[in-house]
C-alpha cells in the first residue's frame, strides 16, 4: 500500500511539473503560421518558441498547426489555451478572456482583379456589390465588412488557404480578397498570378495570442504574465526583428 500511495504521489507531482500549455495555429499562413516536414514553423511558431524558452514557470509550451477553422474551435472549447496569430475581435469571438503583448503587426490589404476597383476607394463601404474571397473562419477583412455580408451588400465565397482565394481573383471568380500583405504577396509572387493588383490598406492589425475562457484559474494567470513579459524582452533585445528579417530575407 504504501508503494502505491508513493508512485501515485509522484504521479501527481510529476503532473504538475510537467502540465502542458497547448497553443494552436494556422498551417497554411506563410511566411507567419505553416507546416515544415509536419512540424509547426513560420515566424509567429519561432517567436512563440523563443518566448517559451525564456519563460519560467512549470508548464511544457507544446506548438500544434492546423487548419485554421479546427484551431479556432478548439481554443474556443478550452482543448487548446491559445490561439496564435489572433486579431483583436471581440464581436467575432467573444469567447476570449484574454490576448497576449502583441508579437507583431501585421497589414492587411485589399487585393482585387485588375480594373475592378480603384485605390481612392473607402473600404468596405465602395466594395458594394461585389464578390470576395475569405479563408474559412478568417474574420480578417473586419466587422464592418461583415455586416455588409450579412446585409447582402457583398456577396462571400470561402475558401480554406490564401492561395486558393487569390488564384480565385487571378481567374476572374471572385472580384476581391482581403488578406495580410506579406502572407498574399509571397502567393502572387510564387503562383505568378498577374491579374491580381494590390489596391490598398485596410488595417493594421495587431497579431497576439487569444486566450479561452475556458482556461482558468491561477496556473494560466501566471503563465499569460510569464509569457507577455517574454515578448517584451524580446521586442526591446532584438529577437522578434530578427526572427522575422530570417524569414523574409530574399
Amino acid at each position: 500500500m504504501r508503494q502505491v500511495l508513493l508512485a501515485a504521489s509522484l504521479l501527481l507531482t510529476s503532473s504538475s511539473v510537467f502540465a502542458e500549455v497547448r497553443f494552436v495555429l494556422d498551417e497554411a499562413y506563410p511566411p507567419y503560421m505553416t507546416k515544415s516536414d509536419g512540424e509547426p514553423a513560420g515566424i509567429l511558431t519561432d517567436i512563440v518558441r523563443a518566448a517559451a524558452a525564456r519563460m519560467e514557470t512549470n508548464e511544457h509550451l507544446r506548438v500544434d498547426a492546423l487548419p485554421w477553422p479546427r484551431a479556432v474551435k478548439l481554443t474556443e472549447v478550452g482543448r487548446a489555451q491559445g490561439l496564435v496569430g489572433a486579431y483583436y475581435q471581440p464581436e467575432a469571438r467573444p469567447w476570449i478572456q484574454a490576448y497576449s503583448e502583441p508579437l507583431l503587426i501585421e497589414q492587411v490589404g485589399i487585393y482585387c482583379r485588375k480594373g475592378v476597383a480603384s485605390p481612392d476607394w473607402s473600404y468596405p463601404t465602395d466594395y458594394k456589390g461585389l464578390i470576395f474571397g475569405n479563408n474559412s473562419s478568417f474574420e480578417t477583412p473586419g466587422h464592418q465588412f461583415f455586416t455588409m455580408v450579412d446585409a447582402g451588400d457583398i456577396t462571400l465565397e470561402e475558401a480554406l488557404t490564401t492561395e486558393q482565394n487569390l488564384m480565385k481573383v487571378d481567374l476572374g471568380r471572385v472580384d476581391c480578397y482581403v488578406q495580410e500583405r506579406l502572407v498574399a504577396e509571397k502567393v502572387i509572387r510564387d503562383s505568378q498570378l498577374d491579374s491580381v493588383d494590390f489596391i490598398s490598406i485596410a488595417s493594421e492589425e495587431r497579431s497576439m495570442v487569444a486566450y479561452p475562457k475556458a482556461w482558468e484559474g491561477p496556473g494560466a494567470k501566471a503563465f499569460i504574465k510569464a509569457f507577455d513579459a517574454a515578448i517584451v524582452e524580446m521586442k526591446q533585445d532584438g529577437t522578434i526583428e530578427k526572427i522575422i528579417a530570417g524569414h523574409t530575407a530574399n
